[in-house]
């Protein structure tokens, strides 16, 4: 494994880490497709980075996109049943 390949493991880690325990700071698709465009273009080409590495890379960020569009999604609909439930108990 390449150290530019560690480099951007840790802090894809170290960002997914930092982004569940802050919503402040996130990386976007942008962001982190950046990274793994940065990662092939330095990588060492004598040595260059696992394949099944690279697609693990993206397939945890794919994962945790989905993730968090899904509990922006349930996050939506308990606020709307909240409201429902308020406005019904204030009818009654």
């Amino acid at each position: 494994m390449s150290s530019i390949s560690s480099a951007t493991t840790a802090t894809t880690s170290t960002t997914s880490t930092t982004t569940s325990s802050s919503s402040s700071s996130t990386i976007d698709t942008s962001q982190f497709l950046q990274l793994l465009v940065d990662e092939i273009q330095n990588q060492n080409p004598l040595d260059p980075t696992d394949t099944s590495e690279f697609l693990n890379q993206m397939m945890s960020y794919a994962s945790y996109s989905q993730l968090s569009e899904m509990n922006a999604t349930l996050l939506s609909l308990q606020e709307s049943m909240d409201t429902i439930t308020s406005s019904l108990t204030t009818s009654a």
